[in-house]
């Protein structure tokens, strides 16, 4: 068994801060990150409270969550999706990701806490986030623009030649009316994609709202069915079910030409069952593998690494399901 020095020794080597917390709370050892990462020397932060580490506001609620992992100790991986935020001694805020281990020492049982700093990451992600928005707007700009060129075009040909062959000028007419109806799906289908989704806590009002805003864009009808009220639902799963079903609702505005769209919700045990199903052209899944889709791909990931799945069917002219499967998880 390696030796207390080699131990401290050891999470010196660490790249992230390490804490190691007592059952009361207590901080009983600190790496040297710790004290770059809050700005504390090492024996300003042995002894005192871990919610030291914590804003003021969010003190309260760390001190519950810190009870009850005490009494059911278990290992929380890096990075469950949880917005945590830490504080430094000059009172400055910073994103952070965290894992706990508890660690048993005779009678005793401590926590082994990792904190990293995710502030560099958090800047990378939004700049790669806000270039893809530059990048759909450039996309659909382009898009548009050439539509309604060619449409502006196509009346003009079509005036000149209302008297001289009045049958090409009604095809042209016919075509341009086609175009412009394309632009403006290509257009509602961009807003509703850019619509944000903040949880707002009840899952089934979130699900009511997105598809209430797809309603109105698409001027499509949704069927919603809510089998069963859904209990509580925490906001990482809350936004990704969320996120899917936006998702889901954008393709098929997009590819699919339903005449009717179907969502339910369900909860069976301990398991929140969400499907959308539409009758549209379908697609071949072997050929259009959804590993490609760069929206779905993401999505799939999300819901594996919350214990979830996403799953979609589909077959040329048999419509689409989708369907995400999410532990409760309280």
């Amino acid at each position: 068994m390696l030796g207390e020095s080699i131990f401290r020794a050891l999470i010196e080597t660490l790249p992230d801060g390490v804490a190691i917390v007592d059952e009361g709370g207590r901080i009983e050892l600190v790496n040297s990150q710790m004290e770059e990462l809050f700005g504390y020397r090492r024996d300003e932060l042995i002894g005192q409270s871990a919610e030291l580490l914590v804003p003021a506001e969010l003190r309260g609620r760390h001190v519950a969550h810190r009870e009850s992992f005490t009494r059911r100790p278990h290992v929380r991986a890096m990075g469950v999706a949880l917005e945590l935020f830490a504080q430094r001694r000059d009172g400055s805020r910073f994103p952070v990701e965290i894992s706990l281990s508890p660690l048993a020492s005779g009678a005793e049982t401590y926590v082994v806490t990792v904190i990293r700093d995710v502030t560099e990451r958090n800047r990378l992600r939004a700049e790669a986030l806000a270039q893809e928005d530059r990048q759909r707007i450039a996309d659909l700009h382009d898009g548009v623009i050439q539509s309604l060129y060619a449409t502006g075009l196509s009346l003009h040909l079509a005036v000149g030649e209302i008297v001289s062959n009045p049958a090409s000028a009604g095809r042209r007419i016919d075509e341009s009316v086609a175009g412009l109806g394309s632009a403006m799906r290509e257009i509602r289908a961009f807003i509703f994609d850019l619509r944000p989704v903040h949880p707002s806590g009840d899952l089934l009002r979130d699900l009511t709202v997105t598809i209430e805003e797809y309603r109105a864009i698409s001027l499509q009808p949704v069927v919603f069915e809510p089998r069963s009220i859904a209990p509580p639902v925490q906001p990482d799963r809350a936004a990704v079910m969320v996120a899917a079903l936006r998702e889901g609702l954008s393709n098929t505005y997009r590819h699919a030409g339903a005449a009717r769209v179907f969502v339910s919700l369900d909860v069976i045990g301990d398991v929140l069952r969400l499907e959308l199903r539409d009758d549209g052209a379908g697609f071949d899944a072997a050929a259009q593998p959804l590993a490609g889709h760069r929206g779905i791909r993401n999505l799939m990931l999300r819901a594996q690494y919350l214990g979830g799945s996403l799953s979609i069917e589909s077959a040329p002219g048999s419509g689409t399901t989708l369907r995400m499967h999410m532990p409760l998880g309280n």
